[in-house]
Formats: C-alpha cells, structure tokens, sequence
C-alpha cells in the first residue's frame, strides 16, 4: 500500500482552477521531485496534503487514513511534516528553541527526549554553530536548514520539501543535498518542489510535472524532461536543456 494517495483532489478559487483532478501515490521511502511553471498549482497541493488548504473534491490518504477532515496540527502528528517557499521562523527564538518546539508539539516528545532529539536534529542539518543565536538573525541557508530542522524535529514519515534550494549557491545547494538524502537513508519519503532543476535531477527517483493545476508528466526524471508536454509548458526556460544534460 502506498504511504500517500491523492484521488482526483480539485481546488478553486473563485472561479480559477488551481487544482485540475489530480491523482498520484508515493511509496515509503520514495524520493519524488515536482517541477513545474509558477502558478502551476505545486504549493497549493502541498497545502492540500499537509492541511492548510481544504480541496474542494478528491480525497486525499495518508498509510490508509482519510485526511480531509483531518487539521494541520494532526497531520503533522500522523507524520506529515513539511516546509515552506518563504522560511517561517518564530524570529525571537533562538534555533534551538525553534526546533525543540517542532520536537515537542509535532513530535509529541517530552523533557530529555525532545532536547536529544532537537540536538540530533541540529547536528544533522549542521545548525550546531548557531544554536543559540535568534532566527531573525540567520542567513538565507541557514534559514532554509532551519526550515528543513523544523520538519525534521516532528519525526515525519513524509517530508515536504518546498523550494529549499531556492536562492542558494552551488556549493550552499550541494550541502542541502547531502541533507535530503541523509534523510532519505533513514526510509522518510520525500516529495520536493524546485526550481532548481539540477539538485532535483541529482537526487529524486521520480519525476512529476504540474501545469495548470493537471499533472502532464510523471516518470524517471531523465524521461520527464524529455517529455514534450514538459517542454512546453517549460517554453523559453533552460528547464528542458537538463534532460539533455543528465542522459
């Protein structure tokens, strides 16, 4: 059985429809890129499955609970855990502070438990050094790891990975990288939006494609790229270029 199923899931706004009918499932331990234009509807199905936006048909299934009655707050405890395009820090905190909150409320851990696990959390995602510095303070990579520490600290069984690469350097994008697939060694599956189409192509097994809230292409990413649906809803972007570039 799939660790994740999305059925036919529709959303609206208004009269505009972001969401167009979209079935997918991702196994456990799977490591799935989604690319896509802006606009394409790849945020909002994040939304969707992790609870902070409700679809207006489909239904949407997590190891076999039915989510959409479900909030935020128990999704995360079921271990969906995810991140955000913009980093969401509580900006008094220190980083510490931020992920042992992560490991207390979303993770259900309590006393010496929640402060090992938020140190190992730290270690991994190499926040060690600043630990103790307030969140408003930190730099772009050090937010997005913050963001990444966060999910981490709720112990999901999926991760959510929203634009983490976004902004960085080549070198600072290749340190996320052994991040994500520490992460993935331990058997949490991962979907990850980017536009950052290089780190996707060096890391994901499988490749998905949204455009107009459809999905037009899912594969070997090698395969997606290629795809000519892809490349035209890519038209005028060096998008497709990396299929090229990675055979």
């Amino acid at each position: 059985m799939a660790l994740l199923e999305l059925e036919e899931v529709t959303k609206h706004y208004g009269q505009l429809l972001v969401i167009d009918q979209v079935s997918f499932s991702i196994d456990e331990g799977a490591l799935v890129g989604m690319v896509g234009p802006n606009g394409a509807g790849k945020t909002t199905l994040f939304g969707i499955v992790s609870g902070d936006v409700r679809p207006d048909a489909g239904r949407v299934v997590f190891d076999g609970v039915i989510l959409n009655r479900l909030d935020p707050a128990a999704r995360c405890r079921l271990g969906i855990g995810r991140t955000y395009q913009v980093p969401r820090p509580f900006g008094g905190m220190t980083v510490l502070e931020n992920v042992l909150m992560a490991a207390q409320q979303g993770g259900r851990l309590r006393g010496r438990e929640s402060h090992q696990a938020a140190a190992a959390v730290l270690e991994r995602t190499g926040l060690v050094r600043v630990a103790n510095r307030p969140a408003e303070t930190l730099g772009l990579l050090e937010r997005k790891r913050l963001e990444v520490a966060r999910a981490l600290a709720t112990r999901p069984r999926l991760l959510l990975l929203d634009e983490v690469a976004g902004g960085l350097t080549d070198p600072e994008v290749a340190e996320l990288l052994g991040v994500v697939r520490d992460v993935r060694t331990e058997g949490v599956a991962i979907i990850w939006i980017e536009h950052v189409v290089r780190a996707l192509m060096d890391a994901v097994d499988r490749l998905v494609c949204l455009a107009g809230g459809r999905l037009v292409a899912d594969g070997a990413p090698v395969a997606v790229l290629a795809d000519p649906a892809v490349r035209e809803v890519y038209l005028g972007t060096d998008v497709a270029v990396n299929a090229e570039a990675h055979q």
